[in-house]
Parts: structure tokens; C-alpha cells; sequence
């Protein structure tokens, strides 16, 4: 199976913890009244938790954490478009009128878009992958601390 995974440019077991956390994480949102939608789709209500944790989560200041935060905001994930007929990663630019903790969620959500929906197995340079495995890590870092600030949350995802 690890073979299925070199094209990553992570290890096999960090790509499936984040997808997993991250699974878990949308079903709790929702589970503890963060959704949107109707009687045809439902999703979880990530801007809305944002904006509910965001006084708690922009004073959390472990090292580890404002490191994860500041990769995000300084260096955020690219965002896989069509354009002219082609697939390219574009950059993101920050969003002046969202919170910090609206926008480095909405850059966690393009990380697992971008593993998820196979952006990332597209041919790489070597500082790219490392960079990809640091958006991952660092995302990763960022959902396990949301799930602590809230207990609705939190509960849910733990059952």
C-alpha cells in the first residue's frame, strides 16, 4: 500500500491522519449544529465555528501552534483552477474582511481539497513536497486545537 502513497510527498500516515481528522472533524461540526444546506445537501457551517472559537483560538500560543497559524497565513496552500483550458495551482490572498481564524480555517479546507481531490500527486520539485508535508502537519496541528474549543464539538468528534 505504501507505494499507493509515494506520489504524495508525505508520508503514507500523516495523508491519511489529516483526511481522517478532518472527515471526523465535519461530521462533528455538523453533529453539534454547525451545518448548512436543506432537505438536498448539508455541510458543515465552517465560517460560523470559526467566527464562535475565534477569541479562544487566537490566544492559544503554543510554539508549535503559532507556528502551524503563521505558515498558513504567510505562506497559504494554492488553490488548484482551471484557466484556459488548464489545471494550475493559483495563490490565495488574504481576505481583509474575514477574521484570522475564518481564513486559516478556509486555508485548511484547500490543503485537504488539494490532497483529497489529487492536487498534490501533480509532478513537484523537492522544496515543493516539503512544503506540501508542512501545510499538512501544520494543518493537522490546527483542527485538533479547534476541536478543543469547543465542547459540542469535541464530544462529537470523540464519539
Amino acid at each position: 500500500m505504501n507505494h499507493l502513497f509515494q506520489k504524495l510527498h508525505m508520508p503514507a500516515d500523516l495523508a491519511i491522519e489529516f483526511v481522517a481528522t478532518f472527515a471526523r472533524m465535519e461530521h462533528a461540526l455538523k453533529s453539534a449544529g454547525y451545518a448548512l444546506g436543506n432537505e438536498d445537501k448539508v455541510e458543515p457551517a465552517w465560517d460560523r465555528f470559526a467566527n464562535k472559537i475565534h477569541e479562544q483560538f487566537d490566544q492559544l500560543a503554543s510554539e508549535e501552534l503559532i507556528a502551524a497559524k503563521d505558515l498558513l497565513l504567510n505562506s497559504p496552500p494554492r488553490k488548484q483552477v482551471l484557466l484556459n483550458g488548464q489545471v494550475i495551482f493559483q495563490e490565495q490572498l488574504l481576505d481583509q474582511k474575514q477574521r484570522t481564524t475564518q481564513q486559516i480555517i478556509r486555508f485548511v479546507r484547500t490543503v485537504r481539497n488539494n490532497l483529497f481531490h489529487g492536487g498534490k500527486f501533480l509532478p513537484i520539485g523537492e522544496a515543493e513536497s516539503g512544503r506540501n508535508e508542512a501545510l499538512v502537519r501544520s494543518s493537522l496541528k490546527i483542527i485538533k486545537a479547534c476541536i478543543e474549543l469547543n465542547e459540542e464539538v469535541k464530544q462529537s468528534y470523540e464519539h
